[in-house]
């Protein structure tokens, strides 16, 4: 038997294809989706990815309900209907993405609130991320009448899920509850719900 291609110490046991040979089960587990850019229809990735989205949407919306919840008692439903926009904008972008992190949420996060902030800063353009992001929100300001003030009000409860959730030992661990928030709790756009995903859902409620 072959040995992994990645840690070259143990058997590899699963064909990777990003990798062009057979990984452990190991390395297959702690690093793919993180330093493994896995093909979106590689089955391990498929059946992982969408395993932990479903394990982790209901636990990740307690949190959410939980952090929204003086927006709503304040009246401020406006923003929570930002605050779901800008989660669906991440959700449109890592729908067939295999490789991502919860860091990389956490840049683009704190590059919106740098250009939404009160003082203007000039800076390099932000990651592919921040830069989706960003023109989404352009779109979705064209339409709506909002200030940067409740934008930057937004971003800094969305940021506050984010550090009540998020756990260093699991870099995607926000990301997989998010996204499976959205996929549950949400009322998807026409053009997502008929963009057929990829990633294998064992279990969606109506």
């Amino acid at each position: 038997m072959s040995l992994c291609v990645y840690c070259k110490r143990r058997a590899g046991k699963r064909t990777c294809p990003a990798l062009g040979g057979f990984i452990c089960p190991s390395c297959c587990g702690q690093h793919r989706g993180i330093e493994i850019s896995c093909p979106i229809s590689c089955k391990y990735f498929k059946t992982h990815e969408g395993y932990q989205r479903d394990r982790l949407a209901a636990d990740f919306h307690t949190v959410w309900l939980e952090k929204t919840e003086p927006l709503y008692r304040a009246g401020k439903e406006h923003l929570i209907d930002l605050i779901a926009m800008i989660e669906m904008l991440v959700y449109q972008f890592y729908r067939e993405r295999a490789l991502g992190t919860d860091n990389e949420v956490l840049e683009a996060l704190k590059f919106l609130q740098r250009r939404f902030g009160p003082v203007i800063v000039v800076e390099a353009g932000g990651t592919a991320l921040a830069t989706h992001l960003w023109n989404g929100l352009q779109e979705f300001l064209k339409k709506e009448s909002l200030p940067p003030e409740a934008v930057s009000e937004a971003l800094e409860k969305i940021l506050e899920i984010f550090q009540a959730y998020v756990t260093p030992t699991q870099p995607r661990k926000y990301l997989h509850g998010m996204l499976g928030h959205v996929e549950r709790f949400f009322k998807l756009p026409k053009e997502l719900k008929e963009s057929p995903s990829l990633i294998a859902i064992p279990h969606t409620p109506e």
